[in-house]
C-alpha cells in the first residue's frame, strides 16, 4: 500500500481513536457526576459507551493489522529461516484476510437483521447504525491481511517503523 494512502488511513484512525476514547470517558464520568450529585444521568449513557467500546475495538483492530502488530505467536520466527518466515508470513496474512472476509459477510446479515426488525442501539440512533462499523473494519482488515500476504516483511516479520530505523549522522 502506498506510503501517503498508509499515513492517512493511520491519522484517521488516530483521530478515529482519541475522539471515542474521550466521548467514553466523558459519558462515563458525567454519569457518575449526574447520578451522584443530582441523582440523574442520561438513560442511554452506558448503551453509547458500550457503542463507542466496540468502535473503538474495531478501530484499533484496523490499525493493528495495517502495521501487523496484532498478537502472534513467534515460533516460526525464531526457528525457522528467512525463506520460510516468509512464506509463512503469507500463509498466515491470507488465512487471517480469508477470516475478516468472512467476518464482514456474515455480520452484513447480522446488521440486515437488525435493519429489518429495529433492534435499539442508544438514544435515536438503531443498532444497525451502531454495528455498521463491523463489516466495514473486517473489509479493511481483509485488505491489509492480504496486502500482508502478497507482499510480505523481508524477514517474515513485523514491519519496521521509523522509530526502529537506525539513527543517522548529519
Amino acid at each position: 500500500m502506498p506510503t501517503a494512502i498508509r499515513r492517512g488511513l493511520e491519522i484517521v484512525q488516530t483521530i478515529l481513536l482519541v475522539a471515542l476514547l474521550a466521548v467514553m470517558m466523558g459519558v462515563a464520568i458525567y454519569q457518575v457526576v449526574a447520578r451522584n450529585l443530582f441523582g440523574t444521568g442520561l438513560y442511554w449513557g452506558a448503551d453509547l459507551v458500550q457503542v463507542a467500546m466496540l468502535w473503538a475495538t474495531m478501530v484499533g483492530a484496523t490499525a493493528a493489522a495495517g502495521s501487523n502488530r496484532h498478537i502472534n505467536i513467534d515460533l516460526v520466527s525464531r526457528f525457522a529461516g528467512a525463506r520460510f518466515r516468509r512464506l509463512a508470513a503469507r500463509l498466515t496474512g491470507l488465512f487471517a484476510a480469508v477470516l475478516c472476509a468472512a467476518l464482514g459477510w456474515y455480520s452484513i446479515a447480522f446488521i440486515h437483521m437488525d435493519f429489518l426488525y429495529g433492534g435499539p442501539g442508544f438514544a435515536a440512533v438503531p443498532a444497525w447504525v451502531c454495528e455498521s462499523i463491523i463489516p466495514v473494519a473486517a473489509a479493511v482488515m481483509a485488505v491489509e491481511y492480504l496486502v500482508h500476504a502478497v507482499w510480505p516483511p523481508a524477514d517474515g516479520g513485523e514491519r519496521p517503523t521509523d522509530e526502529d530505523a537506525e539513527p543517522t549522522l548529519p
